[in-house]
């Protein structure tokens, strides 16, 4: 019998919460599939690790004594992995950075030109993100920081300076109603279909359906879990989307027209990384990116705090 690591951190964060939905948003996976995982696992050790009853979720005799064993697995698993990318990374002298989409490059240069003066001879290894776990890259040790827009699921494990406010737009297709107007109000939008993150991303996506500003949760048109797949949606008349200004820059298309919201708080961008990480690298890349963007801001751009 052969149990992989991943069931083991799933068991671990179900026997900690006692309560298979929270464990589920802990871990960033659907509730469904956690469930499903931890019932293949009994099954296959043939033993019962929980008790489910109305009144909630409760460990068995076997599931506590497996408790202390599954900890110190994944424990000294994630131990050994944090010191071979270490290891791996002082020795190519590369930090991992991880952004999604609209970031624009009079964003991201300045922060690599400030981040080399800094750290002579390393460098910042750029790569795109997933919006089903925005904070993933960062929580689980793939990468070292990311640009993020907030909130994410997992925040309360991250460190963050924002860096950047900015008010948020509609995009909509360009032969829409309201596309011919200056400006949008909300409420011109209570009953469009919106384009969405995916569930997984929770909180952040909440905040681009102006879930808060509704009262409620709008009409979904589309789920999409990258920037291609939400243009198409947008284009195609699937839904309507909020974005920031700075992105609806970078995703300037011919179909799609962008027009300022009235009614909703501003965006918030924030570089985010690890609230245990100690690594001086790091810190100097975050220095960069608020030294970056207070300069920016000196010139007149968007307001940074």
């Amino acid at each position: 019998m052969d149990i992989a690591v991943r069931s083991l951190r799933y068991f671990v964060a179900v026997a900690e919460e006692l309560h298979f939905t929270r464990a589920a948003e802990r871990l960033r996976i659907a509730q469904p599939a956690l469930s499903k995982s931890i019932r293949r696992m009994e099954r296959e050790m043939g033993v019962t690790l929980f008790e489910r009853s109305r009144q909630g979720v409760a460990l068995t005799d076997s599931g506590r004594s497996l408790l202390p064993v599954a900890r110190g697995v994944v424990g000294d698993l994630d131990s050994w992995l944090a010191g071979v990318r270490r290891d791996r990374d002082a020795a190519s002298r590369v930090l991992r950075v991880e952004y999604h989409s609209g970031m624009d490059a009079e964003t991201i240069e300045p922060v690599i030109a400030r981040f080399a003066q800094l750290r002579p001879g390393w460098r910042a290894d750029l790569r795109v993100g997933d919006w089903h776990d925005p904070a993933g890259g960062v929580l689980d040790g793939r990468v070292h920081a990311a640009f993020l827009p907030l909130p994410v699921p997992g925040q309360e494990s991250l460190d963050a300076e924002i860096l950047r406010r900015e008010p948020r737009r509609v995009a909509l297709p360009a032969e829409h109603p309201l596309a011919a107007r200056a400006t949008v109000r909300l409420d011109d939008l209570r009953d469009e279909r919106f384009v969405a993150l995916p569930a997984s991303s929770g909180p952040l996506r909440e905040f681009w359906l102006a879930t808060a500003e509704f009262g409620r949760t709008p009409a979904i048109g589309a789920e999409v879990a990258n920037s291609e797949d939400w243009l198409q949606a947008v284009l195609s008349g699937r839904g309507v989307a909020l974005i920031t200004e700075s992105s609806a820059r970078v995703y300037a298309r011919p179909g799609i027209v962008y027009r300022p919201v009235e009614g909703v708080a501003p965006a918030v961008r924030a570089v985010v990384w690890r609230r245990d990480a100690t690594d001086p690298v790091l810190r100097d890349f975050v220095r960069a990116c608020v030294e970056a963007a207070g300069a920016r801001a000196g010139r007149g751009g968007l307001k940074y705090s």
